[in-house]
C-alpha cells in the first residue's frame, strides 16, 4: 500500500485540491480589472465584484462604502477561506499552513527575529 502513494492522493488531499481549484477559478481576470477601473464609484465597484465569485461579501455594508470597509472585508474573505482550508488539511500540510500563519503573524508585528529563529527550528 505505502509502495504506490500516489493512488491514495484522493484519501487525504483530493478535497483541498478541488477547493485550491475553485479558488484560482474565482480569482479575478484582466478583463475584471479593466471593469474595476473603469468604475466612477466604490458603488459602481461593488456591483461589478457582486458578478464576479466575490459574490455578496458587501451586501449587508451600509450606502456610504469606504475604501476601508471593501479592503477589511477582502481581508476577511481570505482569512475564512484559508481557515477553511487549514481546517481539512492533513500533516504534513497542516503544519506548513500552521507555519505560514505564524510567520506572517511574526513579519506584522515587527518581530523579524523571531521570524528568522522560528525558520531555524521549524521541521518538515
Amino acid at each position: 500500500m505505502s509502495s504506490f502513494p500516489e493512488l491514495y492522493f484522493n484519501v487525504d488531499n483530493g478535497y483541498l485540491e478541488g477547493l485550491v481549484r475553485g479558488f484560482k477559478a474565482g480569482v479575478l481576470r484582466q478583463g475584471d480589472y479593466v471593469n474595476l477601473v473603469q468604475c466612477e464609484s466604490l458603488e459602481d465597484l461593488k456591483l461589478h465584484l457582486q458578478s464576479t465569485d466575490y459574490g455578496n461579501f458587501l451586501a449587508n455594508e451600509a450606502s456610504p462604502l469606504t475604501v476601508s470597509v471593501i479592503d477589511d472585508k477582502l481581508k476577511e474573505k481570505m482569512v475564512v477561506e484559508f481557515r477553511h482550508m487549514r481546517n481539512h488539511a492533513y500533516e504534513p500540510l497542516a503544519s506548513f499552513l500552521d507555519f505560514i500563519t505564524c510567520a506572517s503573524l511574526h513579519l506584522k508585528c515587527g518581530s523579524k527575529i523571531a521570524f528568522v529563529l522560528s525558520l531555524y527550528s521549524y521541521k518538515l
